[in-house]
C-alpha cells in the first residue's frame, strides 16, 4: 500500500509539474543580416529586351555557336558575340525578373522566373517575345544563395524575391548555415 502511495505521490507532482511549467518566449536574433526584395508577381511578365549592362552577379554560362550567354542573377542573361575572340561584343541584355537559371535550344531560351518555367523566342536577339509559361512548376530558395547567417524570412504574399540586401534585422527567425 504504501508503494502505491508512493507511486500515486509521484505521478502526482510529475504531473504537477509538467501543468505548472512556463513557457518562456523565445528571443529572435537582431542585428546585421539580409532582407528579401520583392517585385509584384505580375512584374514577372515583364521580359523584355534592355540595353547591354555590365555583369554584377553572373551565374549560369551557354555557348552557342558564337553567342556567349551569361545569367545575371535573378535579373537577366547577357548575350555577347564571341566572333572575334579579340573584340567581344556585349549584344543585348534579356530582362527576366526573378531568373536563377536557364539553357538554349535552338532560338529559344527555357528559364525560370520565380516560380514559373518561361519560353521565350530569341530568333531576333534585339526583340525577344514570351512563347510561353507554364506556372507554379519551380520551387524557388526562400533562402539568400551562398551565405550562411540570419535573414528575414521570405512572405510569398509580397511577391516574388528578386534581391537580398544587407540590412539591420528586428526579431529574425530564419537562418542559413554552410
Amino acid at each position: 500500500m504504501h508503494r502505491t502511495i508512493a507511486c500515486l505521490f509521484s505521478c502526482y507532482v510529475l504531473l504537477f509539474s509538467l501543468g505548472s511549467c512556463v513557457q518562456e518566449e523565445r528571443s529572435f536574433y537582431s542585428g546585421l543580416g539580409k532582407k528579401p526584395v520583392y517585385v509584384a508577381l505580375d512584374e514577372l511578365r515583364d521580359i523584355r529586351n534592355e540595353p547591354p549592362s555590365a555583369i554584377q552577379e553572373s551565374g549560369t554560362i551557354f555557348l552557342k555557336d558564337t553567342l556567349l550567354f551569361i545569367l545575371e542573377q535573378r535579373k537577366g542573361i547577357h548575350v555577347f558575340n564571341l566572333k572575334d575572340s579579340l573584340n567581344t561584343v556585349n549584344l543585348a541584355f534579356f530582362k527576366i525578373p526573378a531568373v536563377t537559371d536557364f539553357v538554349v535550344s535552338g532560338n529559344l531560351v527555357y528559364a525560370d522566373s520565380w516560380k514559373d518555367l518561361v519560353v521565350i523566342d530569341i530568333s531576333n536577339l534585339h526583340q525577344i517575345s514570351e512563347k510561353s509559361r507554364i506556372e507554379g512548376v519551380i520551387s524557388p530558395a526562400l533562402y539568400p544563395p551562398l551565405y550562411s547567417g540570419f535573414f528575414e524570412c521570405v512572405d510569398e504574399s509580397k511577391g516574388a524575391v528578386v534581391d537580398w540586401l544587407d540590412t539591420g534585422l528586428d526579431d529574425a527567425k530564419c537562418v542559413t548555415v554552410n
